[in-house]
């Protein structure tokens, strides 16, 4: 899923109201705000992907596996995130 339009449906109420209902889990919030942290990190910070991959398994308490699965949930226009990036 494109991260732009992910941020509008959150910001919009729509993944809200889809959860409540029933329709989705909790896990996209999660992905959604790991996926947004470790780009800050990378653009912030200037460190690299697996440096930031290694850092959001202590900050969010996953393991790395599920950090790397949080990132290619999402895409950035046609790029989506990989560890060879």
């Amino acid at each position: 899923m494109d991260i732009t339009l992910a941020n509008n449906l959150f910001d919009n109420g729509v993944f809200s109201a889809m959860y409540k209902a029933g329709f989705i889990t909790d896990k996209i919030f999660t992905y959604r705000e790991i996926y947004l942290w470790i780009t800050a990190q990378i653009q912030i910070r200037g460190i690299t992907k697996n440096q930031a991959v290694l850092e959001a398994e202590l900050k969010f308490g996953k393991n790395e596996r599920t950090i790397w699965r949080a990132l290619n949930c999402f895409t950035n226009g046609d790029k989506t995130v990989s560890p060879s990036d």
